[in-house]
């Protein structure tokens, strides 16, 4: 079997998608429900938290996804 960069790449940019993505919201989850629990405000922050989450994983995967299409036009 040969060894193919390609592949390596094309699961490294999916691993890393997967982190920048999943993180973030996790992050927010696990802050607002904190904040939540000290300031016994029911889950306002939480999903307050949450969307602001999901809002940064966006953005996150459309940074990647514009570096990655630069890179393609510059190699083509």
């Amino acid at each position: 079997m040969k060894f193919d960069p390609n592949i390596m790449k094309s699961l490294s940019l999916i691993t890393q998608i997967g982190f920048l993505m999943a993180i973030p919201i996790i992050g927010c989850i696990l802050f607002g429900n904190f904040l939540d629990r000290i300031l016994s405000t029911g889950v306002l922050f939480l999903i307050i938290f949450t969307i602001l989450g999901m809002l940064t994983a966006f953005r996150n995967l459309y940074v990647i996804a514009m570096k990655s299409s630069k890179k393609r036009k510059k190699d083509s």
